[in-house]
């Protein structure tokens, strides 16, 4: 309420203090008190005026007390009422009291409104933006901190009252005109007048309201500082600039590349497309379907690698043939958002037809050099080792009783021809990773994937190592669960993974024990071949899975082995979408780790496309 409303609201309580004063009083006055009665009467009606006055003052204080006072009011009328209804006047007490009653009610709401105008407040002074109300002849109602702060007032309150031609410029403001018209205001520039001199300009809009009769109400006006809004329109163009800038270093960057680069959504539409893109399926790529522009068909391939993509949420590379010989190596990423939203696909194109056509060169050429090297290899070590059980069953018999010095002559060279066998197999053991290195890095090594369980695997293996820990006391343990899901992947090629992890656990522990576990992941199995060995220099262990690196192999009594054992392991598990690594402490052993999916894990389109051929005929 204004303080007008309240002045007025407080002259009617001290109306109706006065009339209660002379009914609830008067009726107790005779003729032998009467003048000590009517000075106690007169003191209450004082009491009544001094609390209506007061209701004009301090806003919240005089509202309490207003009440507290109609309170003892309404007490009092309800005691007379009581104590003596038969005397004159008690006709005017119940309705008077009443009248208190209803009184007290408006009261307490007119609190209750002062609470809510107090938030409203509060929200309004949140604002960023200058704001004021005022009502339909001009008067302002509300403001908030932003516009007193700017017009340099110390609060709010020192506005409301004020009219618009007081706070403006101008005597009649031709935009409030124009505003009071059309019922709304666009950024029109209105100059107000600072409290401390001087003139604030502010981009200002404004709307006229309805009331309650849908006639025209109060009116509210938004309004933001020139300078602050220079600033911002400043830095939109400057970060508008930026961003333009940065458009075109990525579509020139783009554009540099050699492969065709496409951006695919979700629906195979083709967002966004490099130069070589453009050049190679045509300028109207973008906007058309992938499988359209790239394969002229109607509907998407089996074998996308995009719709791989999508649905694995994971980065897919495939080679096609098309045309003829010619093969493409087609990979595809997840693009994601900010917050990791899988947003499209990056498709990338690349002719490797060259590539292939070297690489089955080198192939082939490793392949005719390792048979040649195979046939004479076996007879060498086939003869050799035959002229070794012969000089064993028939010369040193014969030699028992000959010269010492033709003894020790024989045993030597029986001892250098073991040594022959014994390189001759290593020899043999090194074409063969070499020829196996070669097809992985071609491509040229097929998976034969199936459902498989590990424990038969695992323990097959132990029995293939056996004989490399016959003669150490060493204990070689299968560590396995109960019941474990069985693993996806070729089982020929993951025994070879674990003979080779097997063998050299076993090779670099002299005593103790090697121990081969499995743990059951939510979507894969985790395999752990553990020694109690000599373990692996921290300086040495990033280079264990790098081409002819030995590790350890200057510790006496071991034999050398070819350097490719380890590369060979993680391009198999890396074929089979796993994870391979070791751990180490120089000194306490070694643990290898290698992960393989799950088969229940797998959706069928993740199967279909490991049993789908690397190169594909189109």
């Amino acid at each position: 309420m204004h303080r007008t409303t309240w002045a007025a609201f407080s002259l009617l309580v001290a109306g109706v203090a006065v009339l209660l004063t002379i009914y609830v009083v008067m009726p107790n006055v005779d003729e032998r008190g009467m003048d000590q009665d009517l000075s106690r009467a007169m003191a209450v009606v004082v009491a009544a005026l001094g609390t209506a006055i007061g209701l004009t003052g301090v806003f919240y204080t005089s509202a309490a007390k207003a009440r507290r006072s109609l309170r003892s009011l309404e007490t009092a009328v309800r005691s007379r009422q009581r104590r003596a209804p038969d005397l004159g006047g008690s006709a005017l007490v119940e309705p008077l009291g009443r009248a208190v009653h209803d009184l007290i009610d408006q009261l307490e709401s007119a609190g209750q409104a002062v609470v809510d105008r107090q938030s409203l407040q509060d929200v309004l002074d949140s604002m960023p933006d200058s704001l004021v109300v005022v009502d339909e002849v001009g008067v302002v109602q509300l403001a908030n901190r932003t516009f007193a702060e700017r017009l340099r007032y110390e609060r709010p309150a020192e506005i409301v009252g004020k009219t618009v031609a007081a706070l403006t410029v101008e005597a009649h403001p031709l935009w409030y005109a124009a505003l009071l018209e059309s019922g709304t205001l666009v950024a029109a520039d209105v100059t107000f007048k600072a409290h401390s001199g001087g003139v604030v300009s502010m981009k200002t809009s404004g709307r006229r309201l309805s009331d309650s009769h849908g006639g025209p109400g109060r009116i509210v006006l938004v309004g933001r500082d020139d300078a602050e809004l220079t600033t911002l329109t400043q830095e939109l163009l400057e970060t508008t600039e930026r961003l333009q800038d940065s458009e075109r270093f990525f579509q020139n960057l783009f554009d540099a590349m050699d492969d065709p680069i496409t951006v695919i959504a979700e629906n195979y539409e083709i967002l966004q497309a490099n130069r070589q893109a453009r050049l190679t399926f045509g300028r109207d790529i973008i906007g058309r379907r992938c499988y359209q522009a790239f394969r002229m068909r109607d509907e998407p391939c089996l074998e996308c690698p995009a719709r791989m993509t999508f649905a694995q949420n994971m980065s897919v590379s495939v080679e096609h043939r098309m045309f003829g010989n010619a093969i493409t190596r087609i990979s595809t990423y997840p693009l994601l958002s900010k917050e990791g939203e899988f947003k499209a696909v990056i498709n990338h194109k690349r002719d490797v037809t060259k590539e292939r056509q070297l690489e089955d060169l080198k192939v082939s050429f490793l392949m005719a050099v390792s048979h040649d090297l195979r046939t004479p290899l076996t007879s060498i070590l086939g003869f050799n080792k035959l002229n070794i059980r012969r000089l064993q069953r028939h010369v040193i018999p014969a030699m028992a009783a000959g010269p010492e010095e033709a003894r020790t002559a024989l045993k030597k060279a029986i001892s250098d021809m073991e040594i022959m066998a014994s390189e001759g197999e290593r020899l043999g053991r090194l074409v063969n990773d070499v020829l196996d290195l070669s097809k992985l890095e071609a491509g040229k090594l097929r998976l034969n994937m199936e459902d498989m369980d590990l424990a038969p695997l695992i323990e097959a293996a132990i029995i293939a190592t056996s004989a490399l820990a016959r003669d150490k006391p060493i204990l070689v343990i299968p560590d396995l669960p109960h019941t474990c899901p069985t693993a996806w992947g070729d089982r020929d090629r993951l025994a070879q993974v674990l003979v080779n992890l097997l063998s050299n656990a076993i090779k670099f522990t002299d005593h103790g024990e090697v121990r081969v576990s499995v743990s059951v992941q939510p979507t894969e199995l985790l395999v752990a071949v553990f020694d109690s060995g000599v373990g692996i220099a921290p300086d040495e262990l990033s280079k264990i899975f790098e081409r002819f690196r030995q590790v350890g192999e200057a510790q006496a009594g071991r034999t050398a082995g070819t350097g490719l054992g380890l590369p060979i392991c993680k391009e198999l598990i890396t074929l089979h979408h796993g994870r391979i690594w070791a751990e180490s402490k120089h000194g306490q052993g070694s643990t290898f780790f290698f992960t393989l999916r799950r088969t229940d894990a797998l959706s069928q389109l993740e199967r279909s496309a490991d049993l789908t051929p690397h190169v594909t005929t189109f």
